[in-house]
């Protein structure tokens, strides 16, 4: 909480809305904010606010014990990785999925992905997908009545330019 008061108190969002997604590693909620992170000043006066998202990885989880398996074969954690400490595992968790997103929106032609603009401990705030704070259905949420076969090619599409 005293990461969002900050983020808060200077202006890299005004306000913190409802839960979108709760998870077994990290729940997700509305923010709403008028920075350009670009230039990292505030929109010009009378600018409409931009939703963003809030992931913040949860720190102690008895569900999610092994966590280790997903981080194994990065190089950064070759000489061990906190197995003992539960707060800095989950701080490398979040700085790897930062990680993860940048790379992936360096990709030509683009895959959709959420641009992480600020990461701190085991919070990141990020663009939200979806438009008037709904966010944009997943996959497994698809209407019935969806184009199957064009939904394949995008998604083969998108793991071939992933790989």
């Amino acid at each position: 909480m005293i990461v969002i008061e900050k983020w808060c108190n200077n202006g890299k969002m005004s306000a913190l809305h409802g839960c979108i997604s709760a998870g077994k590693e990290a729940n997700v909620y509305l923010a709403s904010g008028n920075m350009n992170f670009e230039t990292m000043e505030p929109y010009p006066e009378g600018t409409p606010t931009k939703d963003y998202a809030v992931k913040i990885f949860k720190t102690s989880i008895l569900i999610f014990k092994d966590r280790e398996r997903y981080v194994d074969g990065e190089h950064r954690f070759r000489n061990g990785h906190c197995k003992n400490n539960p707060r800095k595992m989950v701080k490398l968790w979040a700085e790897k999925e930062v990680r993860n997103l940048k790379r992936i929106g360096l990709i030509v032609p683009r895959v959709p992905v959420p641009v992480p603009h600020i990461f701190k401990q085991n919070i990141i705030l990020m663009d939200f997908i979806g438009e008037n704070g709904v966010p944009a259905p997943r996959l497994r949420d698809a209407a019935a009545d969806i184009d199957w076969v064009n939904a394949y090619e995008q998604t083969v599409l998108i793991t071939r330019r992933l790989f």
